[in-house]
């Protein structure tokens, strides 16, 4: 007797089950101080980490330019300065390029909606074009 070599382990054979990306999404936080449900609750409601590191960053680089001075007089403070422009400088670089890609795959949606189901993108467009200009956040 031989055994079908797919349904010697679990899964296979068609027996698939869906995993949950969530497992590893950067939501996931280990919390070592605070309640980690109002983490949670702020990173998903108010602003992740990312974006509130962000606001951080933009502080410190706006006193930084507005007191040059004060910041060239300790070493460890330029050095770090510097490293906190490239990396914003680096960020600022990868949204361009992802938002050129969201704004491409788009265009490319649109395409096959429209050439797949014309009554259905007449309906998008028109309802987009509806909608106030938001301001970016």
């Amino acid at each position: 007797m031989t055994t079908n070599p797919l349904n010697v382990f679990p899964g296979a054979g068609g027996n698939w089950q869906e995993i949950m990306t969530r497992w590893w999404s950067p939501n996931i936080s280990l919390n070592f101080a605070g309640n980690a449900g109002v983490e949670r609750e702020v990173n998903e409601e108010v602003a992740s980490y990312g974006r509130q590191i962000g606001w951080l960053n933009d502080i410190v680089l706006a006193l930084a330019k507005a007191a040059p001075d004060q910041i060239k007089q300790s070493k460890q403070a330029d050095d770090s300065l510097a490293k906190m422009e490239k990396a914003a400088n680096m960020i600022a670089d990868i949204k361009k390029r992802r938002s050129a890609s969201a704004l491409s795959a788009a265009r490319d949606a649109l395409d096959h909606l429209k050439a797949s189901d014309a009554t259905a993108y007449n309906y998008l467009v028109s309802t987009l074009q509806a909608e106030p200009p938001s301001s970016a956040a």
